[in-house]
């Protein structure tokens, strides 16, 4: 099994990480550097010190309010990128970073978004960061890019989707989506931290989708709570679609299944119900 040095093991998606790759028999190495601030060589001693062979980087700057548009990003770019110097001159083998769904041109044709088809034309300064690292990391040996769709799980922060949907319900006030024809791609956290596991322990290089490769309407994710509060009552619904934002955004998962294996999902309503528990 790998010793794995798992950036960002505090945030949401680390944490699961780190449940599952021990889960899953390896060694975990989550040491507190910040990576803003480490050079090349603090990394490099760091993976030589810790014996680390595998990386994955979910460490990114992610406050809800304004992770799409802030300055920071750009400095994540350069963190990210010392992070894979540091890591390589340590003597570390395999390298997995996080990416977004966002990469993607979203006036793409319909469809799911495929890593060979669709071509990336981020529109938000986050989006943009992302593919930059990607694209400059992409010509070494070893690396992978994970492209995330919508998360949801245990763990998750006020204000996103599922805790406002949850939340809401559960006061016993009325929820509904603004825009319930919508459809996106929502995989768990814990899901997610088993495909993520999967990538890093094997040999898939390049940009691979992460989701289930099945979009849910917005407005069956409210009915599928409203249900489980016994609720139902409580859920407006409607099949509004927004006028400047793409109406679904699904995940084509042909190559994770080709090169990686049938991915790790649970339906919508298995999900809800055991946050809901």
């Amino acid at each position: 099994m790998a010793r794995i040095l798992v950036t960002g093991a505090t945030g949401f998606v680390g944490r699961a990480l780190v449940r599952r790759l021990r889960a899953d028999g390896h060694e975990v190495a989550a040491p507190r550097l910040d990576l803003l601030e480490a050079g090349e060589d603090e990394v490099a001693r760091l993976v030589e010190a810790e014996r680390v062979t595998h990386c994955l980087h979910a460490a990114w700057y992610t406050s809800h309010a304004d992770y799409l548009v802030a300055d920071i990003n750009r400095d994540w770019v350069a963190a990210s990128l010392r992070l894979a110097a540091g890591f390589r001159a340590g003597g570390g083998r395999r390298l997995v970073g996080l990416g977004t769904c966002l990469e993607y041109d979203q006036d793409a044709p319909a469809g799911p978004f495929s890593e060979s088809a669709t071509p990336l034309r981020p529109e938000t300064l986050y989006a943009r960061c992302k593919v930059e690292t990607f694209e400059r990391l992409s010509d070494q040996g070893g690396f992978a890019w994970a492209r995330l769709f919508y998360i949801y799980g245990p763990g998750d922060r006020a204000g996103r989707l599922v805790p406002y949907i949850l939340d809401t319900l559960a006061r016993g006030a009325p929820a509904g989506p603004r825009f319930g024809g919508s459809r996106r791609d929502y995989v768990h956290v814990d899901d997610l931290a088993g495909q993520l596991s999967r990538i890093v322990a094997g040999d898939v290089e390049g940009a691979v989708n992460t989701g289930t490769g099945a979009a849910v309407r917005l407005s069956e994710m409210f009915e599928t709570a409203g249900a489980l509060f016994a609720r139902p009552d409580l859920v407006q619904v409607n099949d509004a679609l927004p006028g400047n934002e793409r109406a679904s955004i699904e995940a084509d998962m042909t190559r994770f299944r080709a090169e990686v294996g049938d991915p790790e999902t649970r339906s919508l309503r298995d999900g809800l119900a055991g946050l809901i528990e």
